[in-house]
């Protein structure tokens, strides 16, 4: 939905690698798919000319790294693991083969990606050769901010191959960690200083999308967009990415003209209904989400750092605590956590938020007045 795109835009020849028998099938069957873009910038983009592997055919896998220009991840933070073997594999043959140096792309959306395939690819390297074929890899970490909405099983039915997405197509990574020619490829914004991006993503995009989530869930709407129309809620999204861009500009030397266009993008994306995204797909999993340095709580701290007060963050932490959806993976779990240690346990357990601290008593606040003026 995303990564094929920009490559097949830059000239280049893409070959997938996927667990999915029927879809590795059908890419090779068809060699295209179509990419529906949704709302603004509407239209069907073909990307022609692909083929796929299966993954679990580690000697293809390993043959088609070892001669390739560039290689990307995009699995799941849980998953890469298991791609290790075969790209270490991979990684190896070329090594043995060529003196040509490689770049992996990883579009996972977990804080330090690099160092954890980095890591897993080590294990599965000779020790012999380990750090010369390390040296010539570079673990090119990505942020990738592309909304996709969730597919549906008649849809998965009706073409295994079917994705929609938004039209956004920039791709920020960290432009120090390439070990060999950068490829020109569409859409890819190599940076020095990628660590203002991810937290912009994390702080900014991911932060605001969870507020709205929690507070639209709370309000009973279903749809994030309907969250948004709610001038209830509205109000406190845009306070809240007010202070987080306050925190960023601040911490990281954005300009606040660049950041304030960020924003205003970032909320008219939001209104995009087509995407279909549901507040309780944006509030799933308090419990991740109120980690100390994930999109809530982490957003409130940069804040604090830069001697912002979070306090329309607070309502998001709030309504977080507040979640109740008994489908969620963890909701159950945090409420029950709730009912049994109380509100401060839960709060220095799962947040790492001390009683007494401005933060508490900004959350305590929140928690004891409705955020959108309605209870369930």
């Amino acid at each position: 939905g995303f990564l094929a795109q920009l490559f097949i835009e830059s000239g280049l020849e893409v070959v997938f690698v996927d667990v999915a028998d029927a879809v590795v099938e059908a890419l090779n069957a068809r060699h295209e798919y179509a990419i529906q873009i949704v709302g603004p910038g509407a239209e069907t983009v073909r990307v022609s000319g692909v083929r796929a592997v299966s993954g679990r055919d580690r000697e293809r896998v390993a043959a088609e790294v070892a001669r390739a220009e560039i290689v990307c991840t995009a699995v799941g933070a849980n998953a890469l693991p298991y791609v290790a073997p075969a790209l270490a594999a991979g990684l190896l043959e070329r090594f043995r083969t060529s003196e040509r140096p490689l770049d992996v792309l990883l579009c996972e959306n977990l804080h330090d990606a690099a160092s954890v395939l980095r890591s897993a690819v080590a294990a599965h390297l000779p020790e012999e050769v380990r750090a010369e074929v390390l040296a010539r890899t570079g673990f090119v970490q990505a942020v990738v901010s592309r909304m996709v909405p969730m597919q549906t099983e008649a849809e998965r039915q009706a073409d295994v191959l079917g994705i929609r997405v938004e039209a956004y197509k920039r791709l920020p990574v960290d432009g120090r960690a390439f070990v060999a020619p950068r490829l020109p490829i569409v859409g890819m914004e190599p940076v020095d200083n990628f660590e203002a991006y991810v937290e912009r993503k994390l702080y900014a995009h991911n932060c605001a999308h969870a507020v709205l989530g929690y507070l639209g869930y709370a309000a009973g709407h279903a749809y994030g967009y309907e969250a948004l129309s709610d001038t209830r809620i509205a109000p406190l999204v845009h306070a809240a990415l007010e202070e987080t861009g306050q925190a960023l500009v601040a911490k990281h030397g954005f300009s606040p003209e660049a950041h304030r266009d960020y924003v205003e993008d970032l909320m008219a994306r939001f209104q995009n209904k087509y995407l279909g995204d549901t507040c309780r797909r944006l509030a799933r999993d308090p419990i991740r989400k109120l980690a100390p340095e994930d999109r809530l709580v982490g957003a409130a701290r940069l804040c604090e750092s830069q001697g912002v007060a979070p306090r329309a963050l607070s309502w998001g932490i709030a309504g977080a605590l507040r979640y109740d959806d008994a489908d969620d993976p963890s909701a159950p779990e945090l409420q029950r956590m709730l009912r049994e240690q109380g509100r401060a346990a839960t709060l220095r357990q799962v947040c790492h938020i001390a009683p007494g601290e401005l933060l508490a008593a900004l959350i305590h606040e929140a928690l004891e007045t409705s955020a959108t003026g309605s209870a369930r």
